[in-house]
């Protein structure tokens, strides 16, 4: 695979990891995300049953001789204001996989932005300025609608001209998970992180 600068010109070759060209394994890509998007929710939603509402303690009016449906509070879900019945209340959604499990699903992905072109190895993603203007610069370059770009250390200057962009996140080898390599267009890595992350994934 050729290895670019960040002006989109070609400095040299890198070849893969033999890992790289495996069959991909969908299932595992699916079960993957599922268990990234279940972990990113919060569960603080919260509804109150009929213990939990205030009031109800007397018997709203008499049982004969209103010409009314008997009640006995106004704490039963029938009552406005009462309580919900099969209410949600706070959980954790999270799901677990195992490592070997998240491995075999992120090696599938980045096989996967491998075989579509939207891999790219760029020898250092170094910016000229600490400015939002000049990453976007760069991005144009490579004409790209989002991109996960994955470098071996965080740069203070990378970190904050990348800040202000939603369509933009930095990680390093170790930060890396399925979800984001799929959820953004274009997967940009640098040859030291690539070293890095195809170590982490031979174990």
């Amino acid at each position: 695979m050729d290895v670019l600068n960040i002006n989109n010109e070609v400095v040299g070759k890198v070849d893969l990891a033999s890992w790289w060209d495996e069959r991909r394994t969908p299932s595992l890509i699916h079960q993957a995300v599922v268990a990234a998007r279940a972990g990113a929710r919060r569960g603080t939603h919260s509804t109150k049953g009929r213990t939990d509402v205030r009031g109800g303690g007397a018997k709203p009016f008499r049982q004969k001789g209103t010409g009314r449906a008997r009640q006995g509070t106004i704490r039963a879900p029938h009552m406005r204001g009462g309580g919900v019945v099969f209410g949600p209340h706070p959980r954790d959604y999270s799901k677990s996989m195992n490592k070997k499990m998240s491995r075999k699903a992120l090696q599938s992905a980045l096989a996967h932005k491998a075989a579509s072109q939207s891999l790219l190895v760029v020898e250092e993603f170094v910016l000229g300025a600490s400015k939002t203007k000049e990453l976007v610069a760069a991005m144009d370059r490579f004409d790209i609608i989002s991109a996960l770009i994955v470098v071996d250390s965080v740069s203070e200057e990378l970190e904050r001209a990348s800040g202000n962009l939603k369509w933009v996140k930095v990680v390093t080898p170790d930060r890396v998970n399925t979800y984001d390599v799929l959820a953004f267009d274009t997967l940009f890595v640098t040859r030291n992180a690539l070293e890095a992350l195809e170590g982490a994934l031979s174990q």
